[in-house]
This record gives C-alpha cells, structure tokens and sequence, in this order.
C-alpha cells in the first residue's frame, strides 16, 4: 500500500539539490574571499546544482499538476535559498565596490543566482496558475 503522504514527496532529488545547493555556495565564498578569479570546482558544481535544482523543481512541479487539486502540499520553500544567494550577492558587490576591485566576484555566481532566482519564479507562476484551475 502506498503512503499517500509521500506520494509526491521527492526525498532523492531535495537532498541532492540541498547537498549540491550548500557545496556551491560554499565553494563561491571560498573563491571570493581567497581572491580566486577562476575554479574548476566552482564552474563545475555550480552547473550540476543549476541542473539538479531544475530536476527537482520540475519534477515537483510535474506532480503537482498530476494531483488531484488540493492534494499536493509542498512542505518545502525555496525562499530561504534565494534569501541566502540574494544576501551573498549584495555582500559580494559592496565588499568588491568598498576594495576598489581586490576581490573580484566569479563570473558563474551572478548565472547561478540568475537560474535560482529564474527556476523560483518559473515555479511559483506554475503554481498560481494550478491555483487558479
């Protein structure tokens, strides 16, 4: 018999996008702060966590239009994530203005931020419109 409780829960892919979410943040303050102006290991997660992030909220999404309205209740929230990269993106910006160019901000943080801030938004539209129907 099923659980009906975690029948859209998709426990795999939130850890997945969670662990690789907090990899790659930390490796861009890692980068920023010893004044690294190009990593491999930063391009490189930051493109599987964009991919992974994607995974996950399009599965999410997927089941929730595959429910029965009212069914499908998402217990997490992705406001906290773009809290934190917004925070980090504005932190990186004044400390860069305030040194005159020291630190130098990784050209991948602003395109990881932008793919957050842009999977978020697609998210939350999908879900006023499965509101709405």
């Amino acid at each position: 018999m099923k659980n009906k409780k975690n029948k859209y829960n998709l426990p795999f892919l939130r850890v997945l996008a969670n662990w690789w979410g907090i990899l790659t943040f930390l490796l861009f303050v890692f980068n920023f702060f010893t004044k690294q102006t190009s990593n491999t290991a930063v391009s490189t997660s930051a493109v599987i966590y964009g991919v992974i992030l994607a995974l996950y909220v399009g599965n999410k999404e997927f089941n929730r239009w595959q429910s029965k309205k009212g069914e499908f209740k998402s217990l997490y929230f992705g406001e906290f994530y773009i809290f934190l990269w917004s925070v980090a993106m504005v932190v990186f910006i004044l400390i860069v203005a305030l040194t005159k160019g020291q630190y130098h901000i990784p050209s991948e943080f602003p395109a990881t931020y932008i793919t957050i801030l842009g999977i978020y938004t697609i998210s939350q539209q999908s879900k006023v419109i499965y509101h709405r129907k």
